[in-house]
């Protein structure tokens, strides 16, 4: 067999592996498993091995940390956030579908933009999660990020000094991980160019609660006398109390993502 073969025979093989057991661990369901397969195929086969654990560092630490906070609710967040304890493929294109993109930009054009662009991706998916899992187990309620009111705990637009630092944290593991996977030590513009990873990973997890706050889609459940993220509830729509009908979770994800990008991008192009 010809080393190309190998060359796609080998990242499929591995983020099948990693798509299954992901699968029989309930962590993403049937569609998300194969969005996941692919994503992590172009990682694997357009970044390496260590552009791919770039991607992997993110998807498992969101999901123990999102078991984590879930198991101490009790159940009472999903009461709220649409999402729940299994990602679908929409939750895994939205987190991880930019990257996905941009490694395969890297692998078609090469330079350090799509590098960049690829992290930025990263680093605003890993942030944005932390922020929203360790934000679960903070003693301080969270407040709305447009408002400062407080806000039920889970909800979409809000934080919380516990979350914004794991953002932060968060996102400065990817750029520290980005630098050590692709830089030239020997170039000091590596290092800038990891600041503006952890800077547009940051940027885009406050979007995402910006938009969560304002653009999403938010629903009074009469039932339980609560604002949900929940469309419907027993197959009858709820109402409408703030927010855009179609823009959800998935959605703001997604433009969070793209915000980051765009920043990674812009400031890259200074440097670059």
């Amino acid at each position: 067999m010809s080393s190309g073969v190998w060359l796609y025979l080998i990242p499929f093989g591995v983020n099948l592996a990693v798509a299954i057991v992901a699968y029989v661990l309930h962590w993403l369901t049937l569609s998300g498993a194969l969005s996941a397969l692919l994503v992590g195929f172009f990682a694997f086969r357009f970044t390496g091995i260590g552009g791919w654990f770039l991607l992997m560092l993110f998807f498992i630490t969101a999901n123990i940390l999102g078991k984590l906070g879930r198991a101490v609710s009790q159940g009472d967040i999903e009461k709220i956030q649409k999402k729940g304890g299994r990602r679908d493929w929409a939750q895994v294109m939205a987190n991880g579908g930019l990257a996905g993109a941009s490694a395969l930009l890297y692998g078609i054009a090469g330079g350090r933009l799509a590098l960049v662009m690829y992290g930025a991706a990263i680093a605003a998916s890993t942030a944005d999660t932390w922020a929203g899992e360790a934000g679960i187990l903070s003693r301080k309620p969270p407040v709305s990020i447009r408002t400062f009111r407080p806000v039920p705990v889970g909800m979409s637009g809000g934080i919380s000094p516990l979350g914004t630092f794991s953002s932060l944290l968060g996102s400065v593991l990817i750029a520290l991980a980005w630098y050590a996977t692709f830089a030239d030590y020997g170039d000091g513009s590596w290092i800038l160019l990891a600041s503006v990873v952890a800077v547009a990973g940051m940027i885009g997890s406050l979007t995402d609660s910006y938009l969560g706050a304002t653009l999403q889609g938010h629903y009074y459940d009469p039932e339980r006398k609560q604002v949900t993220e929940h469309e419907q509830r027993n197959g009858k729509k709820l109402e409408l109390c703030r927010g855009i009908r179609w823009i959800d979770n998935d959605v703001v994800n997604f433009l969070s993502n793209v915000i980051a990008v765009l920043v990674g991008s812009g400031f890259s192009l200074i440097i670059l």
